[in-house]
């Protein structure tokens, strides 16, 4: 787990200064067109600009040089503009030094800076000789806003083991302390180049699996040192257990509460079919029609409710979600954190009461979203990202409470869905419909599985007196549309 995480967080550190030095490398192919020193001098802004590209890098030096005419001059980064100033006595020292790349680490008054040069020869045989000045104390305000959730800190040190960042901003350009004690032996990784030890680190207190790595930026021999608190692996492996002690306690007390509150349902609508057939033998024979009318809707209401209940709570997701879940635990503990609350959050919306069956675009999306995201840490790759454009006139209007989720799901049941063939799922607004599209690529292996999600949103629409609810192929698209009704007053 400690590896995973330096690796991760070596990673953004390495991108973060190869970031630094990219205005130096971007020079090269535009002073490589140009003929000589008049066509440089004109397209000089260009090359300040690509120069200090990186948002954090502000200042940097260049040299033209042609025989003995010279053009030199600092530039700082102001915004949008750009200042002109004389160059200071360190960067000159290090451009009469350079070859054809140069490093070096100075300390002026505010700072450890950093400076580095890179030489480009013109066709006329002119030199432009272009550096950045590394205010490191300043660049370590960057690093701090760099992977923020990581649990993991780095830092950087020269071959003289002087702190070139740290996240203690004062002990820049100090040398590394030597309290930090190791605790066991040092062992390499199996990229031969890295190694780790078990030391007290002298900055959290605390016992720590340090790496450490080469870092090699334009010549500089850095290494490059990343400490995960032992503390915060045993915290993770902890909350993973207490979470899946409460999901299991959690998912009994639900599965207990359903059946109690279906038996008890039951109980009460077969006591009301029975006064119904009593009631409806003593009515006239003239009322007999009437009385066969009502019963046949109150079974098909009956019914209707029931096909509710069963998508609210399908046990082939619950356990196909537990499944995921045990997966992540292992490979992200954070994403597995997440996939737990998404999961509750889905469980508790499905269980609010809506006597008239009818929700809010805004609670459906994000009911939808919640749902989605256990059926995307589910399938990975092969369930491409859900595409939404709902207008905001649609969004405080109503449709059938689980009707985006109902479809969603139906799309997954019968439909490929692999790396190969990804299966991709859109919700959009059109007219004053919301349509729900998917690629068609139908599995052969679904049988029996009938149309109880449709058939429960066409009831819905017909009992609530609205008959535009269709669906279809379409072309190599499955369309559902679905009808957005007026917000309840």
């Amino acid at each position: 787990m400690a590896t995973k995480v330096y690796q991760l967080k070596s990673t953004v550190i390495k991108n973060e200064f190869h970031s630094f030095l990219k205005g130096l490398d971007d020079i090269a192919p535009v002073v490589k067109q140009l003929p000589n020193k008049t066509a440089l001098q004109q397209n000089l802004p260009s090359v300040e600009a690509l120069l200090l590209n990186h948002p954090y890098i502000n200042d940097g030096f260049y040299i033209l040089v042609n025989g003995q005419d010279t053009l030199q001059s600092a530039v700082r980064k102001q915004g949008d503009h750009y200042e002109h100033l004389p160059l200071q006595q360190y960067q000159l020292q290090l451009l009469a030094a350079s070859g054809s790349n140069s490093n070096a680490i100075v300390n002026i008054a505010d700072s450890l800076h950093w400076l580095t040069i890179s030489k480009y020869q013109l066709a006329d045989s002119s030199v432009l000789i272009a550096g950045l000045d590394i205010n490191l104390r300043q660049l370590q305000h960057h690093l701090w806003s760099v992977d923020t959730t990581g649990r993991a800190y780095a830092f950087i040190t020269d071959q003289q083991g002087v702190y070139i960042s740290h996240p203690e901003e004062q002990l820049i350009g100090e040398k590394m302390l030597t309290t930090s004690l190791p605790v066991s032996g040092r062992k390499r990784l199996g990229d031969s180049i890295t190694s780790y030890e078990t030391v007290t680190s002298s900055y959290l207190q605390l016992p720590v699996l340090r790496y450490y790595t080469p870092l090699q930026l334009a010549g500089t021999q850095w290494t490059l040192v990343v400490d995960t608190p032992l503390l915060a692996v045993d915290e993770d492996v902890k909350a993973i257990e207490k979470y899946m002690l409460l999901l299991f306690i959690s998912t009994g007390i639900i599965i207990l509460a359903l059946i109690a509150w279906a038996q008890t349902k039951w109980q009460k609508e077969f006591v009301l079919r029975q006064q119904a057939e009593l009631t409806r033998k003593e009515l006239l024979a003239e009322k007999q029609t009437l009385g066969l009318i009502a019963e046949k809707q109150q079974k098909h209401n009956a019914l209707l409710q029931l096909n509710t209940l069963k998508d609210k709570v399908d046990p082939h997701f619950l356990f196909n979600s537990l499944n995921s879940l045990n997966a992540l635990i292992e490979q992200s503990p954070e994403l597995a954190k997440s996939f737990v609350m998404k999961l509750s959050h889905v469980y508790r919306y499905v269980l609010d009461a809506y006597p008239d069956k009818l929700t809010t675009v805004a609670a459906e999306l994000h009911f939808a979203n919640e749902y989605f995201f256990l059926l995307k840490i589910r399938f990975g790759q092969a369930l491409a990202p859900l595409e939404i454009q709902i207008s905001d006139e649609h969004m405080q209007r109503q449709v059938p409470f689980v009707s985006l989720q109902t479809l969603i799901e139906n799309a997954v049941k019968h439909n490929i869905v692999s790396k190969e063939m990804p299966l991709q799922i859109s919700i959009q607004s059109e007219d004053d419909h919301i349509v729900i599209t998917n690629n068609l690529q139908l599995r052969k292996d679904v049988k029996g599985s009938g149309n109880q999600g449709l058939y429960y949103l066409q009831s819905i629409y017909s009992y609530l007196g609205n008959q535009q609810f269709r669906y279809g192929v379409e072309g190599s698209y499955f369309k559902c549309y679905l009808p957005v009704l007026p917000a309840s007053k």
